[in-house]
């Protein structure tokens, strides 16, 4: 596990890296000053692409499609064959994978967060507190959605296509359902945590905060217990 996370962050310190999260940070930054062209009503339009657009519909498909890639391309290269005989058991491994995608997606997120939220400050569109709620909205998810990611590649190759259908069918579907069927989506809980980001940071959800986290946990926990029992062939695909 240690050794995964080493690897990652001595790829993401690269020169390469580093350019490419300064890019992200200035296309983002200069993308959302573009909503403070009309003083009139900017706070409104800021909060609906930040928490509508941004933290709602392109987060969740982007961790869902994202996460498991981490594990699928050990497998699908043969470098897993070299963690195999790594003095680490199956689930530590599978921690590393799952920890390894997260790392990565931060780094490609925290930059275009902080250059939407040094927008939104400049602009006047957001207080600290609101700021604060959706650095907390946001990365709660982003653990959660990657962990759910994780567990599906931990028993598919095709995570992408899945990925994008557990965000139709439970994300945008049971969402959409009252009556408390949509407590079953992440993106219900982390539109609830999103409040905070209208009101300054006040009446900060903890059932759905800890919903959230839960829920990655449990995924967590799942794709653990499926990567285990399991075996693997290189190029992808679990053996039966």
């Amino acid at each position: 596990m240690k050794g995964l996370l080493y690897m990652r962050i001595q790829e993401l310190m690269t020169a390469g890296s580093t350019v490419r999260f300064g890019l992200i940070f200035v296309i983002c930054f200069g993308l959302f000053l573009l909503i403070g062209l009309d003083p009139e009503g900017v706070g409104a339009r800021y909060e609906g692409f930040v928490a509508g657009v941004f933290a709602l519909k392109f987060l969740p498909v982007f961790c869902l499609t994202k996460g498991g890639e981490t594990l699928r391309s050990e497998l699908k290269d043969g470098t897993i064959e070299y963690l195999w005989v790594r003095p680490a058991s199956k689930a530590e491994l599978y921690l590393g994978f799952v920890c390894s995608s997260y790392l990565g997606i931060l780094a490609l997120i925290v930059p275009a967060l902080l250059g939407i939220s040094l927008a939104g400050l400049a602009m006047g569109a957001v207080s600290f507190g609101g700021l604060l709620s959706l650095w907390i909205s946001v990365l709660t998810a982003i653990a959660s959605f990657t962990a759910i990611s994780g567990a599906i590649s931990s028993f598919s190759s095709k995570f992408v296509v899945l990925g994008i259908f557990y965000y139709s069918f439970v994300e945008l579907g049971l969402g959409s359902i009252p009556n408390g069927v949509q407590r079953l989506a992440v993106s219900f809980h982390t539109r609830t945590l999103l409040n905070g980001f209208s009101t300054g940071g006040a009446n900060f959800s903890l059932e759905s905060f800890a919903w959230i986290l839960g829920t990655g946990f449990v995924a967590l926990a799942l794709g653990t217990v499926i990567f285990s029992q399991s075996r693997y062939g290189v190029g992808g695909e679990k053996e039966a």
